[in-house]
């Protein structure tokens, strides 16, 4: 604690050297400038405004340190060290020996505990293998009992759809030829009706001639009766006596022999005479008959294919019907041989599936046995390897031995063995202070310089900042920001570390490093120096712009500030343009080295 107060108070008085000789050449410059303003007219400064990058950051100082100091231990407490490989100042490598240890013992438990495990493991691979076995033969039978049902399933499937295709197609074909059938339907009952009314007029033309003919077959008849009972009577103009044949004396009778006679003369011309009658009746039916025929021969020629045609529709629809309803029955009948097949096929899959299960749990117990019986032994072995590899004990990280607590010879009791710094991976540790560690998140970039660097600017980024305070640094200087620094007296500090990014071989562990962490940054915007951005009352900034150079014409325009860097301020206005040229405030020699003392804070008055 002691030598760091030492290095802060050197460092504090080699400030107060320089600001006294900033001091010193500001006073020579105010003079001269003092004398050049009594000889000429004053001149307004001005500095154009520009497009630049500015950065605001807090400065700090830190140390460097490393992350990789390793404690090198071992597991083989109670062996013997047989050598050490390191000494203090080596610089060495990771994987590099420390030392070693005495493992024959290690080795001998290890080889026999490998062979009675070897056997164990042998028992227990056979009931696995076995289970494995019954759980391939179980998945086997599975694929080849549904490659089977799964074909059973397909014939169906296609036996199915081709039915319900033959039955679709047959269904429209019904529809077609019973839609065929109703739009002939009405011409075939026209000429139905035309020929059947000129057929029974033809029919009744046709009974009352063969009327006519029976009728004139019957007076035929009848004549030839009368006729032949006339002849009985008569021969000629002779009467004859019926008993004996022989003619009739004339003279012996006037008129009629007898009444017999006179009847069967009568009834022989009544016969003839209806026989002219019935024969011309015959003839006059049969030429009304014959000349009427042609005309139903004619309408039954017309009639005949168009009544052949309906019968025809009539015998397809028929025959289409009785098609649909067998094939609505086989449809049925393959739907059910499907289904059957599916649930066969599902009853194999749950079946399979059940059984390669229990083959699975069956397998799984033999590999849980077959794992436990090995597993304590494994554990062991594993101890066992762990302790051989204990035996070249070798370093984690590289870096250097800083110390080495053990010999050749030594029994190892569990202390440290040796003590390793990673020289090639430093970090910057440092010290924020608590009104500046808020602003600070991982991964901000930072700028470092240290005396040993010279003038090289190396990189770096913030990995950690601590979540609560370090001990107060009464009276210390903690933090500082891009304007000035500050001297916080018993204020609390946050511990930050910053990765270093540049490598450098002029580095060394303890040195001190000047920081600077870039929290907020912008690019190409407009700038000017921080001193020319005027206040109102009204809390509104402004800058002062030149408008004429020759007449010294000024004119106020309205700004917005960002962020502020060393020397220039962000100002933002759609009024600004390249070229313009901002007033610089006059320096006031009175007061100008109070406000240079000031400005340049606390810390660095003299």
């Amino acid at each position: 604690m002691r030598k760091k107060n030492n290095k802060r108070k050197k460092f504090k008085m080699k400030k107060r050297y320089i600001v006294i000789l900033i001091i010193i050449l500001f006073v020579a410059f105010s003079i001269f400038k003092n004398k050049q303003t009594n000889q000429e007219d004053k001149k307004i400064e001005t500095e154009s405004i520009e497009k630049r990058n500015i950065a605001q950051s807090i400065s700090a100082t830190g140390t460097v340190s490393t992350s990789t100091t390793r404690n090198v231990t071992s597991i083989l407490t109670g062996y013997k060290i047989t050598s050490v490989k390191v000494k203090e100042g080596d610089k060495i490598n990771a994987g590099d020996v420390i030392c070693t240890f005495d493992t024959s013992d290690i080795s001998a438990n290890l080889a026999s505990l490998q062979k009675s495990m070897n056997v164990t493991q042998a028992q227990s691979n056979l009931g696995v293998d076995s289970a494995r076995r019954n759980l391939n033969d179980a998945i086997n039978n599975k694929n080849n009992q549904i490659s089977t049902t799964q074909q059973d399933i397909n014939n169906a499937v296609k036996s199915y759809e081709e039915a319900v295709n033959k039955l679709n197609e047959t269904r429209q074909a019904l529809i077609n030829a019973q839609t065929e059938l109703n739009n002939y339907t009405p011409s075939y009952n026209n000429a139905s009706d035309n020929y059947n009314g000129i057929k029974a007029l033809n029919d009744s033309k046709q009974k009352a001639y063969n009327n006519a003919q029976e009728n004139y077959n019957s007076g035929l008849s009848i004549l030839a009766t009368s006729e032949a009972e006339y002849k009985k009577y008569f021969n000629g103009a002779n009467q004859l006596n019926p008993a004996t044949g022989e003619i009739i004396d004339p003279s012996t009778y006037t008129g009629y022999a007898s009444s017999e006679h006179k009847k069967a003369e009568e009834n022989y011309n009544t016969a003839k005479s209806n026989l002219l009658e019935l024969e011309s009746n015959l003839k006059n039916a049969k030429k009304v008959y014959e000349d009427y025929k042609p005309i139903c021969d004619n309408t039954f020629a017309t009639f005949n294919p168009i009544s052949n045609h309906y019968l025809e529709l009539t015998k397809k629809v028929s025959e289409l019907q009785g098609a649909v309803s067998t094939l609505e029955a086989t449809v049925n009948n393959l739907k059910g041989v499907y289904d059957g097949a599916v649930q066969a096929h599902n009853n194999i899959v749950s079946n399979s599936d059940s059984t390669i299960a229990n083959m699975q749990d069956s397998l799984r117990s033999s590999e849980l046995s077959a794992s436990i019986s090995t597993e304590s032994q494994e554990s062991q072995i594993r101890a066992y390897q762990k302790q051989l590899e204990e035996g070249n004990l070798k370093a984690l990280v590289s870096g250097t031995v800083t110390s080495v607590n053990v010999k050749k010879g030594d029994i190892y009791s569990g202390n440290t063995i040796a003590t390793i710094e990673g020289m090639e991976q430093f970090i910057i540790e440092a010290e924020i202070d608590e009104y500046d560690i808020p602003d600070i998140k991982e991964g901000m970039k930072v700028l470092i310089k240290t005396d040993a660097t010279r003038d090289e600017e190396l990189e770096g980024r913030v990995i950690y900042t601590a979540a609560s305070s370090s001990q107060n640094l009464s009276g210390s200087m903690l933090g500082q920001n891009s304007m000035n620094s500050n001297i916080s007296t018993g204020n609390a500090t946050y511990k930050v570390q910053i990765e270093l990014l540049t490598q450098n071989d002029r580095l060394r562990l303890g040195m001190n490093a000047k920081l600077s962490i870039i929290v907020d940054s912008r690019e190409d915007v407009w700038t000017v120096p921080y001193e020319t951005v005027h206040d109102r009352e009204n809390g509104t900034k402004y800058i002062e712009i030149l408008k004429n150079e020759e007449t010294g014409e000024k004119e106020e325009l309205d700004v917005e500030v960002g962020i502020e860097g060393t020397y220039y301020i962000e100002i933002k206005s759609e009024k600004l343009t390249e070229g313009m040229k901002v007033v610089l405030p006059e320096i006031d020699t009175s007061n100008s080295i109070e406000s240079l003392i000031e400005a340049m804070g606390a810390d660095v008055g003299v």
